[in-house]
């Protein structure tokens, strides 16, 4: 796990029934052909993710400075920076298999909102299947996008990976929320069955921003502030402003380097691309120096 705190406060404040009503509403109009699927809009959803899921990670030199870790900031930025540049690198040499290690960070990632289930490997099966649920009734659109975001018609080869694991890992996952019910955690429970719903019936981008958008980023976003006993403008004005709008600069300057073959296609790509690199640090950074600190204490002891 990262330092990023699993979500395991016993009160969710983020509004289930909200969740339920929006995911409720877009599926049900999606039901109806009210969605067109188009370049433009598939771009609009993917600069949603960045826009509304950046804020919840950009808590994370704070909470390594809780956590204990030392030297300076500036390293810690070197090092965030010089994990994001190794993935960017994957992308650009072999972009398959940075597809393929997104998707597996994001699984990981993705547990950590579901631990209260009691269970890491069921927290893990709910990741999968948030993950991997559109291959089964989207299986052709999401061979499209794999192939669209590397480049590489390999990348299909991705999707029918995720139809593999997506029914098993489904069907733990339906196990899973009823463990978030009978452990108390209903929000959560409804939240987890929003993230599956939308994820299994929507088309993958627009799946995708309602769970990273509504469930996951809301979700970690408080844990962070709890951890960290932040409340109002002080979060937004020191922390979350300044770091997600270094999070959209990054993202500027990707889409200035990627080659795509129109403005629409490029900011979609560009975007998960941009999740990826800052996924990567957010996970292993607080990793490394929680290994760090631990030696340290055993160094000092």
């Amino acid at each position: 796990m990262s330092a990023m705190t699993a979500v395991s406060a016993r009160t969710t404040h983020v509004p289930a029934g909200l969740v339920l009503l929006v995911t409720t509403l877009t599926i049900s109009l999606h039901l109806v052909g009210f969605f067109a699927q188009t370049p433009t809009t598939t771009a609009i959803l993917a600069c949603s993710l960045l826009i509304f899921g950046l804020p919840h990670g950009s808590f994370d030199l704070a909470l390594l400075r809780r956590a204990g870790a030392t030297g300076s900031t500036v390293y810690l930025v070197l090092l965030y920076v010089g994990c994001a540049a190794a993935m960017y690198v994957l992308w650009r040499l072999a972009p398959v298999l940075a597809l393929a290690a997104f998707l597996a960070m994001a699984v990981a990632h993705f547990a950590e909102d579901w631990e209260a289930c009691g269970s890491r490997f069921i927290a893990t099966a709910m990741a999968a299947a948030i993950v991997t649920a559109p291959a089964l009734l989207h299986l052709a659109n999401l061979r499209a996008l794999f192939t669209v975001l590397t480049g590489d018609r390999a990348a299909a080869t991705l999707a029918d990976m995720s139809l593999l694991v997506a029914p098993v890992a489904l069907a733990v996952a339906v196990a899973g929320v009823g463990l978030l019910w009978q452990a108390d955690r209903k929000k959560l429970a409804l939240l987890a069955s929003c993230g599956l719903a939308a994820m299994l019936l929507l088309p993958p981008v627009l799946g995708f921003a309602i769970f990273f958008c509504l469930v996951h980023s809301p979700l970690q976003f408080q844990s962070h502030t709890e951890a960290l006993e932040l409340k109002g403008a002080q979060q937004w004005r020191g922390i979350v402003v300044p770091i997600s709008v270094g999070g959209l600069g990054v993202a500027g300057v990707v889409f200035l380097l990627h080659n795509g073959s129109s403005p629409t296609t490029s900011i979609f790509a560009v975007s998960f691309m941009t999740l990826s690199l800052l996924t990567v640090p957010h996970m292993l950074v607080p990793m490394f120096a929680n290994r760090f600190v631990k030696r340290q204490t055993v160094a000092i002891g």
